[in-house]
């Protein structure tokens, strides 16, 4: 018997590097544009591998990085208690 799907969660997929259009890309482009097409697939692929579109993050420009939980859940807080203070009288 033979499963038809079968799904692997544990199957990380990783960019082709032989791949015609990087190749072409990395010819014309050099090796900058071409890599930063690979960190963009990866990511793509990271966050929404069926779909492939675009998924919104939280991002902390501050540190230049993801926003964690715990920082996501700070600002909110921190918003509610700014907004709870001027409607006060």
């Amino acid at each position: 018997m033979e499963i038809v799907r079968p799904w692997y969660p544990w199957l990380r997929r990783s960019v082709d590097d032989d791949d015609t259009k990087l190749r072409h890309l990395w010819i014309e482009y050099g090796d900058d544009v071409c890599n930063a097409v690979k960190t963009a697939l990866s990511e793509v692929n990271e966050y929404n591998a069926s779909g492939r579109y675009v998924v919104p993050e939280l991002w902390n420009f501050r540190k230049g990085r993801k926003a964690t939980m715990k920082e996501v859940l700070k600002y909110i807080f921190g918003q509610i208690e700014t907004t709870s203070k001027r409607r006060r009288p």
